[in-house]
């Protein structure tokens, strides 16, 4: 019957549509995933950056800071000899002390942030190095992915000319039967027998229907998935 053979070639483009949509609907998150990582990459760069131009201005500040205090602290020690009282000889030497203290604790500043200035430097060194290799590895990905994208594209639109003209020729209640059960089976509406077996579901179906199947002179439904049963020689 010549609709078993209409619905087998049906079949085989609406599997390829199938195919295609998924592709087509998977690709285009690869792409955005791999514009992502680009983007995370160059964000994270120009945070390095960022942070390094503001461990450079703290070092300069802790520079003048350390400066503007060894200053006093000479002044200082250079009153020391001109006091004429303990209770004035004090005074200078608990200020000298309380700047020392100062001058320490802006010392450990500088020794910290010299020390992550040098920790961002490399990682930054790195991170750049990363960054170019993977803008050029991504742009070749990104332009094979973008292709792909295009020929499933035209592909889809000549599959869906095909099935169109494939349809006109099929019964209008056959082929609404085959839409329905293809809906209800994951895409699949017509299947080989593999043996005396339903290649869709597995259910034994009957010699004598089985012959009926093989002469290809009737449509049949599987008795259990209800998809179309044809025999690929």
């Amino acid at each position: 019957m010549i609709e078993v053979v209409q619905l087998v070639e049906l079949q085989a483009v609406d599997t390829q549509l199938q195919d295609i949509n998924e592709l087509l609907g998977d690709l285009p998150k690869k792409v955005d995933k791999l514009h992502q990582e680009e983007e995370s990459l160059i964000n994270a760069v120009d945070k390095d950056k960022n942070r390094l131009k503001e461990i450079e201005l703290s070092l300069n500040k802790a520079e003048h800071r350390l400066a503007e205090i060894k200053q006093k602290i000479d002044k200082l020690k250079d009153q020391l000899s001109l006091v004429t009282s303990n209770k004035q000889y004090d005074a200078l030497t608990q200020e000298i002390e309380y700047l020392k203290q100062a001058m320490d604790e802006v010392e450990l500043e500088d020794l910290e942030l010299d020390e992550e200035k040098e920790t961002l430097q490399n990682d930054l060194r790195e991170k750049e190095e990363n960054l170019e290799s993977l803008s050029e590895n991504l742009g070749t990905r990104r332009g094979r992915l973008e292709d792909l994208i295009a020929e499933s594209a035209d592909k889809k639109s000549e599959l869906e000319k095909d099935r169109k003209e494939k349809s006109i020729h099929i019964d209008p209640s056959v082929l609404g039967r085959y839409v329905q059960i293809r809906d209800a089976r994951y895409g699949l509406a017509v299947v080989t027998i593999d043996g005396n077996s339903c290649s869709g579901c597995g259910f034994v179906v009957p010699p004598q229907t089985v012959s009926v199947i093989r002469k290809k002179t009737s449509l049949y439904n599987c008795d259990i998935c209800s998809r179309f049963l044809y025999f690929d020689k």
